[in-house]
């Protein structure tokens, strides 16, 4: 009873291992099919420059000159106003009024009369020196052009990162290729190395040619090596331009 349980567990853990082992591969072959079908799609490298446009430092910096260009035009255009104030003021005294009073002295003639009551004056007050009458004209048009230079720089780093993920996108197509070369060369070369090995052993071959075999076998893991490296460079530096995974973007190719 005790050795027909190891024996399921086994079976148990045999299973599990070969399923999680299937999943893994699975994951693998199907992000290196997404890979093929993302560096021959131009809607992968649409999403590679918007993702760098949308991250990019440069750009977040170049929108926030174009909102101060735009608040200081509004400055200029306001600062007109800042000469223009509003007068008030109260007085109190002695009024003097004329009153209609045909009963006086004079009969028919006005009669002047006096009250102690309060003044109200209020009005508004303009104080603008004449240049900044005449700068201002000019104060705004420069205002407008700082905001047109602003636009302009924005549009000048959109194509630059837009050229810089092209530049990215082509060299990892590059890679890819090289990197699919060199892992053919190497299983080719490791077959012919593996089946000399055994010549060897056997003293179906000689030293020279054993020797030939595994410098060429060698030179083609070296080759294998240096293409993969360069491969994962190019990746993860186009990863950390464009800000975001590079497997999050090639799920959403159609």
């Amino acid at each position: 009873m005790v050795c027909l349980k190891k024996n399921i567990l086994k079976v148990v853990l045999f299973l599990v291992i070969g399923i999680s082992s299937f999943e893994v591969n699975a994951q693998t072959v199907s992000t290196d099919i997404l890979m093929a079908k993302g560096l021959e799609s131009e809607d992968f490298l649409l999403l590679l420059i918007e993702s760098a446009i949308k991250f990019s430092p440069l750009v977040k910096k170049g929108t926030a000159a174009v909102e101060v260009a735009n608040a200081n035009l509004k400055i200029n255009k306001n600062a007109i106003y800042s000469g223009v104030a509003a007068l008030s003021s109260y007085n109190y005294g002695t009024n003097y009024s004329a009153v209609n009073n045909p009963t006086g002295t004079v009969p028919g003639a006005n009669s002047f009369t006096t009250s102690q009551t309060g003044f109200y004056n209020v009005g508004v007050g303009v104080q603008l020196s004449l240049i900044n009458i005449l700068n201002r004209k000019h104060t705004i048009k420069a205002g407008q052009a700082q905001i047109n230079s602003a636009l302009a720089e924005q549009e000048n780093i959109n194509l630059t990162i837009k050229q810089e993920v092209i530049g990215r996108f082509q060299a990892l197509k590059l890679a890819k290729k090289v990197l699919t070369l060199s892992t053919s060369n190497l299983q080719a070369i490791e077959s012919t190395y593996i089946i000399a090995e055994k010549r060897f052993a056997q003293n179906q071959i000689g030293i020279d040619e054993q020797s030939k075999v595994l410098e060429s076998y060698n030179k083609a893991k070296v080759e294998y090596e240096t293409s993969l490296n360069t491969f994962q460079t190019i990746f993860m530096q186009l990863e950390a331009f464009v800000g975001v995974n590079l497997s999050t973007l090639l799920q959403q190719i159609k």
